[in-house]
């Protein structure tokens, strides 16, 4: 579903919603995206559209997220107006640090767990991407992805660049999502402070 972090009524907590509708056509897509920026209108929510450029530009939306097998954040970059956010997949370490070079606003870091949303992804190992020690000069928010829960929000902040994560399934399968969106709220308030009191 996008950052946690921010606050607002019923969508309290999330600062983006990343709309994906890899096998819609464009015209579905685009009405998507404009039934998700009239829902958080009201709050200070992000709407960015994954891999379409030309949807997010069209419908007005906040930014676009690329990954891999998409436009590459340089082109994006070229392509869109300033104010456009580009979020960009990474899986390690030079990914990360390509990303932020690349211009991206933020960086989706994973697969932490196995997600239904994503079956097909590779699950991240830390050790083997270089994350386990802070990445100096790195600026850009990173977000957890795959198969995130409360009760997993904590060991995702004990890779000491995520900043934030991004989930699906914990919301949008959740029987009372705003509780849902609290309840994460609260993990990660509970990790950053548990990660501040380790560095005192």
């Amino acid at each position: 579903m996008g950052l946690i972090g921010k606050t607002g009524d019923r969508w309290r907590g999330v600062d983006i919603v990343q709309v994906r509708g890899k096998d819609l056509p464009a015209a579905d897509l685009e009405k998507l995206v404009g039934v998700w920026m009239d829902t958080v209108a009201a709050h200070d929510t992000l709407v960015v559209v994954n891999d379409r450029l030309d949807v997010a530009l069209a419908t007005g939306a906040d930014g676009v997220h690329v990954g891999r097998n998409d436009l590459r954040p340089e082109e994006v970059r070229e392509l869109a107006p300033d104010q456009v956010v580009i979020g960009v997949s990474a899986h390690d370490r030079r990914e990360l640090l390509q990303a932020q070079e690349s211009g991206a606003a933020y960086a989706g870091l994973g697969a932490f767990y196995e997600s239904r949303t994503k079956p097909e992804a590779r699950l991240l190992d830390p050790h083997e991407a270089g994350l386990t020690d802070p990445i100096p000069g790195l600026a850009i928010p990173v977000l957890a992805i795959g198969g995130i829960t409360a009760g997993r929000v904590r060991e995702v902040f004990s890779v000491p660049v995520v900043t934030g994560i991004a989930v699906s399934e914990a919301i949008q399968g959740a029987r009372d999502p705003a509780e849902a969106v609290a309840g994460l709220r609260s993990a990660i308030d509970r990790a950053w402070s548990d990660r501040r009191e380790s560095t005192l």
